[in-house]
């Protein structure tokens, strides 16, 4: 999906395509988007937005909590905590996800784990020393992966500018584009038009 008026930076988490290292199930992962965003900020950008999914998103709510140049964030299907996450495999909706894994041939799926005991950080926890970001929390109510409890529990505890959106019937993470390009197209860019003011590009 392109967000006209805005420059893109997409990137590998460790342990996910090109990326070296071992995915670390978000125990670390918030170092690799700190390495992305010291690179955009060093490039001249004053105004960094951020879209991410599910564990993606939870780094990003690690990682900001330690920061304070993160203008403002999309977080969709993002959970409370790792160990929270639900897994309901008998859902129907986990069907619909191994039929479209299994018509892509599993294209761009999987990475090379390291041990998921490893301590994690947990974004309810980070949450609320997150100040100056705008977030906008996106989840589908039938998510068998994280339920959308996750992201209510995340807006309540927030001190920052924020809102909630929970789409009927909707799936996980990038499946929520895939069902409703168009109305997620209009989320994403009427909350960075809203929150980020101007066009992030370097002086």
């Amino acid at each position: 999906m392109v967000l006209p008026d805005y420059d893109s930076i997409i990137f590998d988490f460790r342990g996910h395509g090109d990326s070296g290292g071992k995915f670390s199930w978000s125990a670390k992962e918030h170092l690799d988007l700190d390495a992305v965003l010291d690179f955009a900020v060093s490039e001249g950008y004053e105004r960094i937005g951020i879209i991410a999914f599910s564990l993606g998103a939870a780094a990003s709510i690690n990682a900001a909590s330690k920061r304070d140049d993160i203008k403002s964030m999309v977080l969709i299907s993002c959970p409370t905590s790792f160990w929270k996450i639900d897994y309901h495999f008998w859902e129907p909706e986990m069907f619909s996800d191994l039929k479209d894994n299994l018509e892509c041939n599993w294209e761009g799926k999987g990475a090379r784990v390291a041990n998921f005991m490893t301590a994690k950080p947990k974004p309810l926890d980070d949450i609320t020393t997150v100040k100056d970001t705008a977030i906008l929390f996106i989840h589908g109510d039938s998510d068998w992966v994280i339920k959308h409890y996750h992201s209510k529990r995340l807006y309540d505890a927030a001190k920052t500018h924020k809102e909630l959106q929970i789409i009927e019937k909707g799936l996980h993470a990038e499946r929520l584009i895939q069902q409703y390009p168009d109305r997620m197209k209009s989320l994403m860019l009427g909350w960075f038009s809203d929150t980020m003011k101007e066009k992030a590009r370097p002086k």
